[in-house]
């Protein structure tokens, strides 16, 4: 790894009674649904007979939750997290792994990466996919670096949308009205999915689509509800089969969304002064935009000695983040950061499918990355809030970032013998990334230095894994792996901190985690129960930590950089149990305890100590759930219910306890109710989430303890839904 410039300056017990699905046939037969997944990327697989901890839920599931978006569903999956400022401003954490920067967690959607990028805490704005016509979604908990690649450093989120169907025609419609407790009205969604076949077990195409449009309930002085989000969707795939051995698969979709403002609510204004409940203290509205284009062509040819996958994505991300300045330059004041930013990824990789007991994985990667950031303070309107684009008024700077990322991977697995299966994998891989920034004006509004220096970082490395798997019959499975994760290192923008005569450093370096998991996957009962667990430690060095210099001259100015700290251990349990005693019965618990701290002091004093605990991260949950569907008498129909409970224990906002920034956030539980009714054609689901209103805070955020005021990010409240759905054909 090395730096380079061309001039000197260099977010318990998370109990989730979870998910009251309508499981249309499965919840009427006495055995499990069987789920398949393709988290090894060697092809379709149940999810009980694949070794490494991997929990899928289907679309139908989701579907039947009512689930819209990450939110809805990440209860029920142990280990799993979230550092959640509103739509589109989240980050994903798994096993404990949560820091600044870049996402630990990677995020595709089918073939697609769209993690996160690396720069303005891009992990913690990751992608806000909405949950529809989806086949289901995997989380793969674990390091899958190998496999991969960066930023999968304690696991990934796999997005499956449904494939075209070359047989049949199909035509879903679903429609939700929605009231949110305290919004300014009632809200709602509406999707539809429709599958065409044109020439039949040839050509086929599936559209799909969706608009929701979400009140809000958080006011400022200017107007109500400006936490309300409007997000429409659409998507089309092609599947073309020309012969029995070759596919092609065309995907493009897109996603908009828009908030009115920022998902928290203050308790005092700047003056001090008691606001009212759900107020906001900013002296200007902020809204804030995510649109996202998503493309992917991708061919197979299934030979006799496996199938050979060529894919090529391409991801285009535009945002503009807003947000009050005035503590930081003077009243009615707004730093508006717009945001575009284009990633092609191109993959080759075989699989093979021999005969005998050796097979293999191997394949190449390339990713070329062009961003470009741009930072601006403009005055507001005390009146209407808006702000307008005044040349001249304070800073203006803009930074462009090209990233390379290529790779080489291979996993080979061989089977001793007819229950034991031994897996090795490596990922060779280089990066490069290049950046410039310009200042154009500086806080004052004169002018600024110009074109800064070209700063640049290289990395490259081998990371590795070693899976055994021993398979005591067909319906029990343990397996014990050694993974190796890492997340790329990068650049510090200096632009904003040198105008201010301040220095931070160039970059810093990437950060990795060797994991190690010893699971026992099972199903029992003749089916009718599965129950896993899984105990891990990793091993967590050079970790990136987040640390902001502090202007001299007018101290509520600050500059963020990142550099790497220390280490951290984490030791953590998992347990997943679900059982069907009755025909239309289903009972589930999952748990999972979690101890992540540090374990060695960070170089950068108060910025953590050897014992500190990571942020975000819940020591327990648990998860509970029952659904009972049966038939009503005298009609074709079937009555459903369904019953949630999510508790989610204390997390901490920072690692010192006593840095000003630093918050322990209260446990909550979340109940939520599903009641409804189905045909053959059609089905009807009344549901409230947050039943009982809890009205806990899931983040506080500081910003300059004294002079800016707090910001509290609340559960939704109490929400009721009525969701209709119909098939056609």
């Amino acid at each position: 790894m090395n730096f380079s410039s061309t001039s000197r300056a260099g977010k318990g017990l998370s109990a989730a009674i979870a998910i009251a699905t309508l499981h249309s046939a499965a919840a009427h037969s006495q055995g499990l649904e069987e789920v398949i997944v393709t988290a090894t990327k060697r092809g379709a697989a149940s999810m009980q007979s694949t070794p490494i901890s991997v929990q899928a839920l289907t679309g139908d599931r989701l579907a039947d939750m009512g689930a819209t978006d990450f939110n809805d569903f990440f209860h029920q999956i142990p280990g799993l997290a979230v550092f959640d400022q509103g739509p589109g401003d989240k980050r994903y954490i798994i096993r404990g792994v949560n820091a600044t920067g870049a996402g630990t967690v990677g995020l595709y959607l089918d073939e697609v990466i769209i993690t996160g990028e690396n720069a303005q805490d891009g992990g913690g704005r990751q992608p806000d996919i909405k949950l529809y016509d989806l086949d289901r979604v995997e989380v793969l908990k674990g390091p899958q670096g190998t496999t991969f690649g960066s930023s999968s450093l304690s696991g990934t989120i796999r997005y499956l949308t449904k494939a075209p169907d070359l047989s049949q025609p199909e035509l879903n419609i679903q429609a939700t009205a929605r009231n949110i407790e305290g919004a300014t009205g009632p809200g709602g969604q509406a999707e539809f999915a429709a599958n065409l076949p044109l020439i039949k077990d040839q050509l086929a195409v599936r559209v799909a689509g969706m608009y929701l449009d979400d009140k809000g309930f958080i006011d400022n002085r200017f107007d109500d509800g400006i936490n309300a989000e409007q997000t429409h969707s659409a998507r089309v795939r092609v599947l073309y089969t020309p012969t029995d051995r070759i596919r092609l698969n065309l995907m493009a979709m897109n996603q908009d969304m828009e908030t009115d403002g920022p998902y928290y609510f203050n308790r005092v204004g700047y003056e001090g002064q008691a606001l009212p409940k759900n107020r906001q203290a900013d002296l200007n509205n902020n809204p804030f935009t995510d649109e996202a284009r998503i493309y992917n062509a991708t061919a197979e040819y299934l030979s006799d000695q496996g199938t050979i996958t060529a894919t090529v994505s391409r991801l285009e991300r535009d945002t503009v983040f807003n947000r009050d300045a005035s503590a930081a330059v003077g009243p009615y004041s707004v730093i508006t950061q717009p945001k575009e930013r284009e990633v092609n990824s191109y993959e080759l990789r075989f699989a093979s499918e021999w005969n005998g007991p050796l097979q293999a994985l191997v394949g190449v990667f390339a990713q070329r990355e062009e961003r470009y950031f741009k930072s601006q303070i403009f005055p507001s309107d005390p009146v209407t809030g808006e702000f307008s684009q005044v040349a001249g008024f304070s800073l203006d700077r803009n930074v462009s970032t090209e990233v390379d990322e290529d790779a080489v991977f291979m996993d080979l697995s061989y089977d001793l013998s007819e229950h034991f299966t031994v897996t090795g994998g490596l990922r060779w891989f280089e990066i490069e990334i290049g950046e410039v920034a310009t200042a154009l004006q500086d806080f004052a509004g004169q002018p600024g230095a110009g074109r800064g220096p070209q700063l640049g970082f290289s990395e490259n490395d081998v990371i590795g894994k070693l899976n055994l798997s021993y398979h005591f019959n067909d319906d029990i499975m343990l397996f014990g792996q050694w993974a190796q994760g890492f997340r790329a290192g990068g650049t510090n923008d200096q632009t904003a901190a040198a105008l201010a005569d301040v220095n931070i450093p160039a970059g810093f370096g990437s950060d990795s985690v060797d994991s190690y998991e010893l699971g026992l996957k099972s199903t029992l009962l003749d089916g009718r129960m599965r129950a896993n667990a899984s105990l891990y430690y990793i091993d967590w060095s050079d970790i990136q930590i987040q640390n902001q210099a502090q202007d001299p001259d007018n101290p509520s100015v600050l500059f963020p950089f990142r550099a790497n700290g220390g280490a951290a251990d984490i030791y953590g349990l998992e347990l997943d149990l679900t059982h069907s005693p009755l025909p239309g019965l289903e009972l589930s618990a999952t748990a999972s305890y979690t101890d992540a701290a540090l374990s060695e002091d960070n170089p950068i004093p108060g910025t953590g100590m050897d014992g500190d605990d990571i942020t975000y991260i819940p020591r327990t949950t648990v998860a509970l759930s029952g659904f009972y569907s049966r038939p009503i008498p005298g009609t074709d129909l079937n009555g459903t219910l369904g019953l949630d409970v999510n508790h989610v224990s204390e997390r901490n906002t920072e690692l010192r306890p006593n840095n000003p920034l630093f918050v322990e956030l209260e446990s909550y539980t979340l109940v939520n109710l599903r009641l409804g009714v189905e045909a053959n054609d059609w089905s009807a689901m009344l549901s409230v989430n947050n039943l009982l209103d809890d009205d806990s805070v899931v983040d506080v955020f500081r910003i300059i303890p004294g002079l800016t005021p707090d910001g509290f990010i609340p559960q939704q409240p109490r929400t009721v839904s009525v969701t209709l759905r119909k098939r056609f054909f």
